[in-house]
């Protein structure tokens, strides 16, 4: 990792960690380039576009992927949906 993508981090998740919101959810930023990923687990929706937005608007950003982002009320309706196959 370069300087200007460890400054990049640091700036993140420094926002993250911040945030009221979202401060003491599990989530890290990853950056390569001028790309953050972010990874780990949040509670809501809103909680993830929160961090996207934060990190978003973090100077030198250009692009945030939260596709490893887990949203926890997403996993709980998938697995209330499914239902056991009988034989």
């Amino acid at each position: 990792m370069g300087v200007r993508e460890a400054a990049i981090e640091v700036a993140v998740r420094s926002r993250l960690n911040g945030d009221t919101r979202i401060g003491d959810l599990p989530i890290s930023p990853y950056v390569i380039g001028d790309v953050v990923y972010l990874i780990g687990r949040v509670n809501t929706l809103e909680q993830r576009d929160i961090a996207e937005f934060l990190a978003r608007g973090t100077p030198g950003v250009r692009k945030v992927l939260v596709d490893e982002l887990e949203v926890a009320e997403l996993a709980g309706s998938a697995s209330a949906n499914a239902s056991p196959t009988k034989h």
